[in-house]
């Protein structure tokens, strides 16, 4: 049987272990691949409004895949993310791409500013994306970002398989990966919703990993990975969707 001081002592080691890989998380900017990252935005704004207590406002021009954001990530774990607090947002920097981003990168949370959602990316993962020259700057990082929604167009890649945005119509999990998964030609995360009486589940948002080349390659799933996430991380930006239920 431990001893207090033996138990202690493992509990202060836990402690120590945590904050080291915080201190090591906050300041290790390496990354291995990009997630991009899209969303339903019909979708989003049922869990924006009934999970959230948030209000969700979508602009009538919206009506087509979003993009939530382009994350560096490692193998191992998330992140990283805020890699250089002095370089902060500048709308300036993309004003000739604001007329897409608000259709194509809208904030959804009613009462936030046009541009809240563009900085919080820019700041949490952007200013990490840097490291690759091909989105060294603030324009390249957007700019980036509409080029990918125009590429994984997810909208045409479902209607080719006869699946289209229905409130009545179920489709198969599986028909929907496979659709998806033919067209990436790797392994893609899933995300949904789940109603109240767990009875149906509505799909929220797809990540599709890239090199950094930007072909494609297999996801991570991290469900069973260690993961410290970072206690910096700021709302309302951080949704808790659930990965979606095989058929």
């Amino acid at each position: 049987m431990k001893s207090c001081a033996q138990t202690a002592l493992q509990l202060g080691f836990i402690v120590l272990l945590c904050g080291f890989l915080a201190v090591w998380q906050r300041t290790n900017n390496d990354w291995d691949f990009i997630v991009y990252t899209q969303q339903w935005p019909q979708a989003s704004c049922v869990d924006i409004n009934e999970t959230r207590h948030e209000k969700c406002f979508l602009p009538s021009n919206v009506k087509t895949w979003t993009i939530h954001g382009i994350w560096p990530s490692r193998e191992q774990n998330k992140g990283p993310f805020y890699c250089n607090d002095s370089w902060p947002f500048r709308e300036s920097a993309i004003l000739d791409l604001e007329p897409q981003l608000v259709s194509k990168w809208p904030n959804l949370i009613h009462g936030e500013g046009k541009t809240s959602f563009w900085k919080h990316e820019w700041v949490k993962h952007g200013t990490c994306a840097a490291l690759l020259p091909d989105l060294d700057s603030e324009h390249k990082y957007f700019a980036k970002g509409l080029d990918l929604n125009k590429r994984f167009n997810y909208m045409k890649v479902l209607a080719d398989k006869n699946i289209t945005p229905s409130r009545d119509t179920l489709y198969k999990l599986t028909d929907i990966r496979n659709a998806i998964e033919g067209f990436t030609n790797s392994y893609t995360i899933i995300q949904c919703i789940v109603a109240k009486d767990e009875s149906k589940q509505a799909i929220v948002q797809v990540e599709v990993c890239l090199n950094k080349d930007f072909t494609t390659r297999d996801c991570v799933n991290y469900d069973n990975k260690f993961m410290l996430l970072p206690s910096w991380d700021r709302i309302p930006y951080n949704p808790s969707f659930e990965a979606c239920v095989d058929d």
